[in-house]
């Protein structure tokens, strides 16, 4: 087995059906035991024995769909490409297939080539599911790929308004407005993705490009145009990107000598305080909330150094570490026991992107 499509797996994993498996309702105990033998298997790569054990329980059990499910993604991963196509093709059919099902066939289809009738496939399958966020996030892959950002980054917004609580579209939109001058929505949707996906690279690398965001978003000070007089704004008639901005615009003294996680620390508080005076009661925001409460309960400085400290400056942050020795096992206690899932209130995004990567600033 490759270790790129071992690492495929692994990733795919993330998205398998382990919450559906411990839902269904298994016709026999025999079905059930041969799904767990295969998704072992699978889990560890042997996919030609997942297929085998798959198969065995469709014998059995021909109407229980995530088997075919599962069978399909077992095909695409071992680059049966056309046998997971006819495996998913009478589902979506009927009418019966979930956004997984509609994933691995759009996957296995632009795999063979046949991009034009994978889009055409996930269209549909975003006007049947609406609410599906992973439709959303592979739609937006799809257009990036094509070179329609602008198209890619409306697609992932939509996915955040309409999926909420599913995590990979903020990853693709902060990614994407660090490219543009509204990089306000980098350090918003990027601590949102991280405060989801808390243990990963792509986690520690959104910490890093959070930070990257905050050092672009003040040096703006120095290379942007200035208000013109008579301009200012009002807090009653500000978006809630404009409402961030001037916030942490407003406190930029705080980070006259650098972007670390020290003064990112401070300023973060002091953001805090001046938003819930001034804009809290305009713009119901979760992460804010959060930020509230922890600075209440006195998790707020362990949160900002488990956020940033160890991408900004590792050596600094074992230091920390050490002279804080049970801070960062009481901070991932509370993180567990306080998950973290953003709600539709959240969504305050105008969605203006038509020429905001025009207007980059290199």
């Amino acid at each position: 087995m490759r270790v790129g499509i071992f690492i495929l797996i692994t990733v795919l994993q993330l998205f398998s059906s382990s919450v559906s498996a411990q839902t269904t309702v298994w016709p026999t105990p025999e079905v059930e035991q041969l799904y767990r033998e295969a998704r072992e298997f699978h889990s560890q790569g042997n996919l030609r024995q997942a297929v085998v054990r798959y198969q065995q329980a469709i014998q059995i059990a021909p109407d229980v769909l995530i088997l075919y499910r599962d069978l399909a993604q077992a095909y695409y991963l071992a680059q049966g490409y056309d046998e997971a196509i006819t495996t998913l093709e009478p589902i979506i059919e009927q009418g019966k297939a979930d956004a997984e099902i509609y994933k691995v066939m759009v996957q296995s289809l632009q795999a063979i080539k046949e991009d034009k009738k994978a889009k055409k496939l996930l269209k549909q399958a975003i006007e049947t599911l609406p609410n599906a966020g992973t439709l959303y996030h592979q739609m937006g892959l799809m257009y990036e790929q094509e070179g329609e950002l602008v198209y890619a980054l409306e697609t992932w917004l939509e996915g955040i308004q309409k999926a909420p609580a599913y995590h990979l579209n903020y990853y693709e939109a902060a990614r994407s407005y660090m490219n543009t001058d509204k990089v306000v929505w980098t350090i918003v949707y990027g601590e949102m993705f991280v405060t989801m996906e808390q243990q990963t690279p792509r986690s520690y690398d959104t910490r890093g490009m959070i930070i990257q965001a905050y050092r672009k978003l003040f040096s703006s000070l120095a290379t942007g145009d200035i208000p013109k007089f008579g301009t200012s704004s009002t807090s009653t008639d500000v978006s809630f990107e404009e409402a961030v901005y001037k916030t942490y615009i407003g406190l930029s003294p705080i980070m006259s000598d650098g972007v670390i996680t020290e003064n990112l620390t401070m300023l973060r508080i002091r953001f805090i305080m001046d938003w819930t005076k001034t804009y809290a009661s305009k713009f119901s925001f979760s992460l804010y909330s959060r930020h509230d409460e922890m600075i209440r309960t006195g998790y707020f400085d362990i949160y900002n150094q488990w956020l940033y400290g160890k991408v900004e400056n590792p050596q600094q942050y074992d230091a920390w570490v050490k002279f804080h020795p049970k801070a960062m096992d009481k901070m991932e206690q509370w993180l567990r026991a306080h998950p973290y899932r953003p709600v539709s209130s959240d969504f305050h995004n105008q969605k203006i992107v038509g020429d905001i990567f025009k207007k980059r600033k290199n």
